[in-house]
């Protein structure tokens, strides 16, 4: 009996010191970026002549959320999909791209080197897919190691992920910039720094156009987090906009749009209580939005996709300063077959 009691009292010990251990090892080495700062540039192409845009708006999901997932996070079972699955849905989601030809692309939750999207430099490839475009990326999640949210099971790994806009016009300038909102030690080491990728680009008419790239808080109960970030980023793009610029506000808002809520799609599903509508009292005055009432962008994560039975919502699109004319929106009704985002196509015109 007392040879089993000093390695039992190891493992006891190893059990208790490893969590604290990893805690305090991601705080030292957690990701502080600047509340401000310069993104990563690839100018490769000149400005083109155009005051007709036309922009694509997509949610990646890191090419591991597609219609056969369901995730732990949306009460759901499975950590990561396997590699054979996540092959599937990335090589949809450059297919996708591809055969959308636009002038801009806004794409989120793109990843550089996690273990849930296998390592791939998911930023490259589609930076060697559409050949001669401008981009920048900002990294908004960057966290050493998550271990497995189940006592048994593989762990959620290291992450490296952010936002992307990839232009046909030269980028003047691009910066990173830190949404207020956070979740208290030691949640937020886990969680997401969130941020707005903010792009300027020039027209062939001299109007400079201040492209937002927004992926708001999500799992936010009450919506809290996401009514600092929104407060915020109105500040900021009517700044922008007083000083005569044109503004476009496009991404995931991880909060119901105008025009819809969570009974606008109808399933079988029970309504997420992390699905939030915007602040009653945040509004944009003249300021339009521009989305497409009729097809859902976002599933929920519970099970995988079912027609009809997933709860769906519409919580991506864009938001456009007075002096843009909204031509078309549209969201590509793709079933949620590669990511749990449906994209969308805009087009406008500058006044």
């Amino acid at each position: 009996m007392k040879k089993l009691i000093k390695p039992l009292f190891i493992l006891l010990c190893l059990l208790v010191l490893m969590p604290i251990g990893l805690i305090l090892w991601l705080t030292i080495t957690d990701y502080k970026p600047k509340d401000c700062g310069n993104s990563e540039i690839r100018n490769i192409s000149p400005t083109l002549s155009s005051e007709r845009i036309s922009i694509f708006n997509w949610n990646l999901g890191y090419g591991g959320l597609g219609q056969n997932m369901d995730f732990f996070m949306d009460g759901g079972s499975r950590i990561k999909a396997p590699q054979s699955e996540y092959e599937t849905y990335w090589n949809g989601i450059q297919n996708t791209v591809k055969n959308h030809e636009n002038e801009i692309y806004f794409f989120q939750e793109i990843d550089r080197s996690s273990t849930r999207s296998y390592k791939e430099d998911q930023y490259n490839t589609i930076f060697r897919l559409l050949g001669d475009y401008n981009s920048s990326f900002s990294t908004n999640y960057k966290v050493g190691f998550i271990p497995s949210p189940q006592i048994i099971g593989s762990p959620y790994g290291s992450i490296h992920s952010g936002l992307a806009i990839f232009s046909r016009f030269h980028l003047d300038k691009s910066e990173r910039i830190s949404l207020p909102g956070n979740y208290s030690w030691p949640k937020k080491i886990f969680f997401l720094d969130r941020c707005m990728l903010v792009c300027r680009i020039r027209s062939s008419e001299g109007k400079t156009i201040v492209l937002i790239n927004t992926h708001n808080s999500a799992y936010d109960k009450g919506g809290f987090l996401k009514k600092e970030q929104l407060e915020f980023m109105r500040d900021y793009a009517e700044k922008e906009y007083t000083k005569g610029n044109h503004v476009v506000i496009g991404g995931d808002w991880n909060s119901y749009l105008p025009g819809s809520d969570g009974n606008s799609f109808p399933s079988e599903e029970k309504i997420p209580d992390f699905y939030q509508p915007l602040p009653a009292d945040w509004e944009m005055e003249n300021w339009k939005w521009a989305v497409d009432l009729k097809t859902p962008t976002n599933r929920s994560l519970e099970k995988p996709y079912i027609q009809g039975k997933t709860f769906t919502s519409l919580i991506d699109g864009f938001l456009l300063s007075p002096n843009i004319d909204l031509l078309k929106v549209q969201t590509i009704n793709m079933e949620f077959k590669y990511s749990d985002h449906n994209p969308i196509e805009l087009e406008i015109e500058l006044k």
